[in-house]
């Protein structure tokens, strides 16, 4: 009997024991410690690549000089300011940038930032649907209301939209979105104010203000540039100039009138009259596109903060053109959109319905309050009969184009040498394990134009100084993964633990290349807000008696973004067969590395031409780092044909 119960007790502490061993495992599951990824893309691409801080930049410094730069180059170390760094560098790194899988998978945007009483706020994102995993929560706490909490579908793609309708309450209010399987939250925070308070007396001074400055920049570059012109030409451009000012003080007619009638529907508010919730809609939608307007004009105005290193009339014809771009980029979307909506408000139109309603609606109109409804068309009707005007003088060519078409199609060919001509990068890295499995693997493939220039006046030297740039976008990413086999993950999970892709975001890209298409010459600037642009502004050195180009990097007004990434969306299953939903960020390296690296390896470009005279250059390129051995391996490609035009 003892034997027996010795026995039934040794089964019950070793069943015991094996369910703590699952218990934490599955805790270690949880955790993700067991398999931190332990360096990160960029970090490990500049093991094999050129270190962006290393390379020297070919300004004007003398050819010996430059020769000896290129073998070292000094950068700064905490130890020693003066340590030279061989140009491939073999350090390991700092890996505080761990490509740590976070629990569950959720993304969170609301339409706007500030709302009056009786506007609305689109409540939009992503989350993972995955079997009982179908929905999102939603919850809007505001100062002193309660929290209005609502269960929202999510659609086949993930996808949801939800609407939340403002009260008369105003102050802060936070959303709070948390994923079906409880493990992913995100918040973000919105304000209401009343009318009066949105609709100042100075609304929109920021529209106003982005207008005006966006003007000023343009009246500077275009007073540069004429200082190198001839008279006729001078006078050609003011006149353009001249045209641009009469849309500006159309565009600034019509945020007065605009002024004017939400000053006027405030003072009918304020006697007691209420929105119609059509108008209420559409005042949102109206302070929300105004809001976005603004937005994107100070950023473009970032974009275009910049000067020439050199003070060359090319360069300033390039500054003309870029001004004509921020002016022009987002104007002709916000103009077309506004006067839709001041459509709908003459005509008492709701604003289309895109997503389910959180919250009940608590305007309630009632005789003799509903005024609003009948009186929109009349306050708005100059403001309605200005938008259109504004769009019918900004055309296809916008604010500025005529401008842009002017500086880069005649005046830049008329005063300066221009090569030009396309380029074409692609490249691809894998990573592996120490058994040469392959767990990583990503690339891209990148299409632009190649641009040098220089003045004709004083150019008749033997080594002739030019500037130019790179510009362009990706039109195709490629990434596949195997995490399974990376050594952190084996090694932590001991091969209990399954990863399953549910899906894999890549970053956009377009099938064109903008810098290409761009018929209303609206500049780089401009086309910046196609995704995984870059714009890399470069030197050259011309050797006229040994028909040679020598190019150099200087250094990215514009590159991929961090936003620019790969995302890997997977269930996670061990022992205790319970899926958790992890999301996992997989960085892609920027453009003035990779094509950086490739390009200074081979700079030197060989100047052909033809029975006619006509001049050109063209050429292909590889670098390839480390074999099918390696635990990396780069390959890189560029093809570059220009001409002089």
């Amino acid at each position: 009997m003892k034997a027996l119960f010795i026995s039934l007790l040794s089964f019950l502490l070793v069943h015991k024991c094996d369910a703590q061993i699952f218990k934490k495992l599955g805790d270690k599951i949880k955790s993700d410690a067991e398999w931190r990824i332990r360096y990160k893309a960029d970090q490990q691409v500049n093991r094999g690549l050129d270190s962006i801080l290393e390379v020297p930049k070919k300004i004007i410094e003398k050819k010996k000089a430059k020769k000896n730069n290129s073998k070292t180059a000094t950068v700064e170390s905490p130890d020693n300011e003066n340590a030279v760094v061989k140009n491939n560098i073999s350090a390991d790194v700092q890996d505080e940038n761990d490509m740590t899988p976070k629990d569950g998978y959720l993304t969170l945007a609301l339409s706007t930032k500030e709302v009056f009483t009786g506007g609305s706020v689109l409540i939009s994102g992503e989350s993972v649907k995955y079997k009982n995993f179908n929905q999102v929560e939603i919850k809007v706490k505001g100062p002193s209301e309660t929290a209005i909490v609502r269960n929202i579908p999510l659609a086949a793609n993930g996808k949801f939209n939800a609407e939340w309708i403002s009260s008369n309450v105003t102050g802060d209010f936070t959303v709070t979105v948390t994923s079906g399987d409880k493990k992913a939250v995100k918040t973000a925070k919105f304000s209401v104010s009343e009318m009066e308070l949105i609709f100042d007396e100075e609304w929109p001074e920021n529209n106003i203000k982005a207008t005006k400055d966006a003007y000023d920049k343009l009246d500077e570059a275009v007073d540069k540039a004429e200082s190198g012109l001839g008279s006729k030409d001078k006078a050609e451009l003011d006149k353009k100039l001249a045209e641009v000012k009469e849309k500006v003080a159309a565009s600034l007619k019509l945020f007065k009138d605009l002024n004017s009638a939400a000053k006027e529907i405030t003072r009918l508010c304020k006697t007691g009259k209420k929105l119609s919730p059509n108008l209420a809609g559409n005042l949102s939608a109206l302070n929300n596109n105004l809001t976005e307007h603004a937005s994107q004009m100070k950023s473009i105005e970032k974009l275009t903060d910049h000067q020439p290193r050199e003070n060359t009339v090319c360069e300033y014809l390039v500054m003309v053109s870029e001004a004509c771009a921020a002016f022009s980029t987002f104007t002709n979307f916000w103009s077309t959109s506004l006067k839709t909506i001041l459509l709908n408000i003459t005509l008492d139109k709701g604003v289309p319905k895109v997503a389910e309603t959180i919250n009940s609606k608590t305007i309630d109109l009632s005789s003799p309050n509903d005024f609003l409804v009948k009186e929109p068309a009349k306050i708005f009707a100059t403001a309605f009969a200005d938008a259109g005007s504004l769009t019918t003088k900004l055309g296809t060519a916008g604010f500025a184009g005529d401008i842009t078409q002017f500086a880069s199609d005649f005046l830049l060919k008329k005063y300066c040498g221009v090569f030009k001509g396309e380029i074409t990068h692609d490249y691809s890295i894998n990573f592996r394990n120490a058994n040469g499995v392959s767990w990583w693997k990503y690339g891209a493939v990148m299409k632009g134009v190649f641009i040098l220039r220089y003045p004709k006046e004083g150019s008749k030297g033997k080594i002739i100084k030019m500037k130019g740039n790179i510009e362009g976008n990706a039109t195709k990413f490629t990434f596949s993964e195997n995490v399974e086999a990376n050594a952190d993950f084996f090694n932590g999970s001991k091969g209990k633990i399954e990863v399953v892709e549910l899906k894999v975001i890549n970053p956009t890209a377009v099938p064109f290349v903008s810098s290409l298409n761009d018929p209303a010459g609206f500049g780089a600037v401009a086309r910046s807000l196609t995704p995984a642009s870059f714009y890399i502004t470069i030197d050259a050195d011309y050797d006229v008696d040994n028909n040679k180009i020598e190019v150099f990097f200087n250094n990215a007004l514009m590159d991929f973004t961090d936003a620019v990434n790969n995302q890997l969306i997977f269930l996670e299953v061990g022992a205790d067969l319970f899926p958790y939903i992890k999301n996992m960020t997989f960085p892609i390296a920027k453009v003035f590395s990779t094509l950086g690296s490739v390009v200074r390896s081979n700079n030197e470009f060989t100047v052909d031409k033809d029975a006619k005279g006509n001049l050109s250059f063209t050429k292909k390129a590889n670098k390839h780092l480390g074999d099918k051995n390696s635990k990396i391996e780069h390959d890189l490609n560029f093809t570059i044909s220009a001409k002089k035009e």
